[in-house]
C-alpha cells in the first residue's frame, strides 16, 4: 500500500520528477538531425511563429 501513497503524492505535484542523464551533454554543441532543423528554420523564416506563441504571451 505504500507504492499507491507514494503514486498519490506523485500526482499532486505541479513539478515533473525527472531526473537528467549528463552523459547527453556531450549532444550539446552537435546538430543530430541537419536536415530537420533547415527544414523547421526556412517554415520560421516562410511562416513564422504560430499566433499563440506572439502577441498574446509578451503583453
Amino acid at each position: 500500500m505504500k507504492a499507491m501513497k507514494i503514486i498519490k503524492e506523485i500526482k499532486k505535484r505541479k513539478i515533473p520528477i525527472v531526473r537528467i542523464d549528463k552523459s547527453l551533454n556531450k549532444y550539446d554543441d552537435i546538430v543530430l538531425f541537419p536536415d530537420k532543423l533547415e527544414k523547421a528554420n526556412e517554415m520560421l523564416r516562410t511562416i513564422g511563429l504560430p499566433k499563440q506563441w506572439t502577441k498574446q504571451h509578451h503583453s
